[in-house]
């Protein structure tokens, strides 16, 4: 039996970090990434194989930089763990033994309950190569598209698949089903949204907010509506459900590892297991929130990543690195507008009862506004809690620049930064890259802010 120090089950954001992370910190050790699939996809990118890349090889993560490291792949389906003798046992027979374990096995596409999903050409958003292009296939066949979930995966798809039903045929259409009032309304401001809304519109996507599937209507086994609750059928030749992931705890589960079927496989906040020689990082492990420490279903690449480096750093630390929890930062690109966000929307500090102060400003991305590329009317809105004015949540709508702003608000709120800072900090500034250093926006949202407070 082969053994190594550190294997890892699990090839996507989380595994491939702490892997990299183990080789940086400890290159003596021998490390083995596990994973179920024959390449691994880039996660965020799988909306634009569809309308972009036109094909599901082109979104696929290189394994070059992680075997230059010495680091071992295995593409192989974990049958079981044995944890009382560390072994890792494969479908082949064949068994590994371990020194450390890292449970990175991600998530699982929601599948809603509803009569039909199980009919052919219903497709969940699964990090698989070879389901992909199933998908990819029964697009490029399709007339009528209908996409159930307004999050980011569900508008990413719908947005992509309207593209490449454009560019293809005449008469195709793509809907797009959501239950809340409007799409993204969980991460973003609501007239952020209807931005979105518009974008999608002009795109050729019609948008059935407000709206609940009551059941997939089919025929012959395949699929031809999507039944809504007021009575209204869409009609539809391929369905695709984007909303939303569960933790993968299977593993943990047949392991007697603490583990819940919505929050995941329970660690602290060192990215420890019940059993000290276990870590588990990414969309399959437990989250707190950074605001309230109450436990969390965000489920992120980019958290992924941090968990994974934190989780493959402490394995054999003497100073432990620990996790601030979940904060949810976001950003997409809609047609022509990108939207950013990160931490509380005025809706949802106000279900929490959390009275906030406002910075918004608008001004153009450039100086002078009439240089190429300029957006005119790029907005910043900034929430900064009244009782001490420190910033709990930022969103951005505007071009390219906007998730690097919206990235600069996260690490904000991390550190816990008053509108006051924000405001008299020193910001980089250049006519073809940002706004005016009179207009920048982040200065200027949180000096209207700080001017209320």
């Amino acid at each position: 039996m082969k053994k190594r120090d550190v294997v890892i089950i699990g090839g996507s954001a989380a595994g491939m970090m702490t892997a990299t992370t183990v080789k940086r910190r400890y290159p003596d050790k021998q490390v083995t990434m596990i994973r179920n699939v024959s390449k691994t996809p880039v996660p965020c990118g799988i909306p634009y194989i569809y309308g972009t890349l036109k094909a599901v090889e082109k979104n696929i993560i290189p394994d070059d930089k992680l075997l230059a490291m010495g680091i071992e792949i295995i593409a192989d389906h974990v049958e079981r763990v044995e944890r009382s003798d560390k072994t890792v046992h494969f479908s082949n027979e064949e068994s590994l033994s371990y020194d450390k374990l890292v449970l990175a096995t991600g998530s699982k596409p929601v599948v809603p309950p509803i009569p039909g999903v199980e009919l052919d050409n219903v497709f969940t958003v699964a990090k698989d190569p070879f389901f992909l292009q199933r998908i990819f296939t029964a697009l490029q066949q399709a007339r009528q598209v209908v996409v159930i979930g307004g999050g980011f995966i569900g508008v990413e798809m719908a947005e992509q698949i309207a593209a490449l039903q454009n560019e293809m045929k005449q008469g195709a259409s793509v809907a797009l089903v959501e239950m809340l009032p409007h799409c993204l309304l969980l991460a973003c401001e609501e007239e952020f949204c209807i931005e979105a809304e518009k974008e999608l519109q002009q795109d050729g996507v019609t948008l059935y907010t407000n709206s609940r599937v009551e059941k997939l209507e089919g025929a012959e086994g395949r699929v031809t509506g999507v039944k809504l609750a007021d009575g209204r059928t869409l009609a539809a030749d391929v369905v695709i459900l984007g909303i939303g992931a569960l933790p993968n705890i299977d593993l943990a589960e047949q392991m007697e590892l603490e583990a819940d079927p919505r929050l995941g496989i329970k660690v602290d906040d060192q990215m420890r297991t019940a059993d000290p020689d276990i870590y588990s990082a990414g969309d399959c492990a437990s989250k707190f929130s950074f605001f309230d420490k109450q436990p969390s279903c965000i489920r992120l690449a980019s958290v992924a990543a941090t968990e994974g480096l934190i989780a493959g750093s402490n394995l054999y630390a003497d100073k432990p690195r620990r996790t601030i929890g979940a904060l949810g930062a976001f950003a997409t690109q809609i047609g022509a507008r990108a939207i950013g966000a990160a931490g509380y929307t005025t809706r949802s500090a106000a279900a929490e009862g959390i009275e906030v102060v406002i910075g918004d400003t608008t001004a153009p991305n450039r100086h002078p506004g009439g240089l190429p590329g300029c957006i005119a009317d790029m907005r910043v809105k900034m929430l900064f809690r009244k009782q001490d004015g420190v910033l709990i949540g930022g969103h951005v709508i505007g071009g390219e620049a906007t998730a690097d702003m919206a990235n600069v608000i996260a690490v904000a709120i991390q550190k816990h930064m008053t509108a006051e800072e924000l405001a008299t900090m020193q910001y980089a500034t250049h006519p073809l890259l940002t706004a005016s250093p009179l207009t920048y926006h982040i200065m200027v949202a949180a000096e209207l802010a700080a001017a209320k407070l």
